[in-house]
């Protein structure tokens, strides 16, 4: 099964948290796939050290098409065959094997070897990879390591894997270079042991939220042209702001927006502040949440950075913008 590697790191990177899972029975597959999906993290690493790994994969990928399934801990030629059998998405390693990297592009298979080193980093660029796992993240400098090989190395995204829970996530999702964050604490082997798939869909929708840190960064009313000014000035006052114009109304402090020349949504609009944009997107389509396509625009990197939903709630258009 032959991947296009730079649309599952796209896609890897909208998703943003990459489970690391350890399956020992074939047979809690589905139920995983589906925990995972409804919980927005419609991805896994599966350890494929583990024989259950193969058939799981293949239960996986059979119940939820929509799921990325990576193969983790790839050592040797057969067993990248044989995840490209089950259905991988994409392989990855903890380690830099030139000859696995090599084997992979042979195959067509999208590969993130591990690194830890600006020799390995090198090692992986040499063969033309802009994606690597960093790995084990936290023993090996964490997020301030990520930045010193990001000064030397510019166009390079990393998805570190190791010491990574919900306490520092953000510290590396903060970085623009990091692809997506590994990490098993939503899929811990006790849940997945004890049939508590509700638990794990529960967790992680909890980290997908967090990530996406939502709060009402203004809200928006429709005025007329006539009154706008003085509205703007009331608020301001009320808030203990200021008045900004801008080209479509005012800003009457900076948590009302008056709109007087462009009116959005039946009273007007509700401005929802995320981390990102991009990644709000693919959360929100993964669980039903349809978005008004043409109002979505694109930073210089190709992430979205602003989307109106397109169903109006109570009279207001709602609309996500990076913080």
């Amino acid at each position: 099964m032959k991947c296009d590697s730079k649309d599952i790191m796209k896609r890897l990177h909208g998703i943003g948290i990459i489970p690391a899972v350890v399956l020992e029975r074939a047979e809690d597959a589905v139920l995983l796939a589906d925990a995972l999906c409804k919980g927005g993290l419609p991805a896994a690493e599966i350890a494929f050290n583990d024989p259950a790994a193969h058939d799981a994969m293949i239960a996986m990928k059979k119940q939820r098409p929509e799921l990325i399934i990576g193969a983790g801990d790839v050592l040797t030629k057969e067993q990248v065959d044989s995840a490209m059998d089950a259905g991988a998405d994409f392989i990855a390693s903890s380690g830099m094997n030139r000859e696995i990297v090599e084997y992979c592009q042979e195959k067509g298979a999208a590969v993130c070897p591990g690194i830890s080193t600006a020799s390995e980093l090198e090692q992986a660029l040499a063969l033309g990879l802009h994606t690597v796992k960093f790995f084990p993240a936290e023993a090996m400098g964490g997020i301030e390591t990520i930045k010193a090989l990001c000064n030397q190395y510019k166009n390079v995204a990393f998805l570190p894997v190791g010491g990574i829970n919900a306490s520092n996530m953000l510290d590396y999702l903060a970085l623009p270079q990091i692809a997506a964050v590994g990490g098993s604490w939503m899929v811990d082997p006790d849940l997945i042991r004890n049939s508590q798939f509700d638990q794990i869909e529960k967790v992680s929708k909890d980290a997908v939220l967090k990530m996406l840190g939502m709060h009402v960064k203004h809200i928006g009313v429709n005025c007329t042209e006539s009154d706008g000014r003085e509205t703007a000035d009331k608020f301001a006052n009320l808030l203990q702001g200021s008045v900004r114009e801008t080209a479509v109304g005012y800003f009457g402090s900076e948590m009302i927006e008056i709109m007087v020349k462009e009116h959005f949504g039946t009273k007007g609009h509700i401005a929802i502040g995320v981390n990102s944009v991009e990644r709000a997107l693919t959360y929100y389509r993964a669980v039903g949440i349809a978005f008004d396509e043409e109002s979505i625009t694109y930073d210089d990197a190709g992430d979205a950075k602003f989307a109106y939903f397109k169903e109006e709630i109570g009279g207001f258009k709602i609309h996500l913008v990076n913080n």
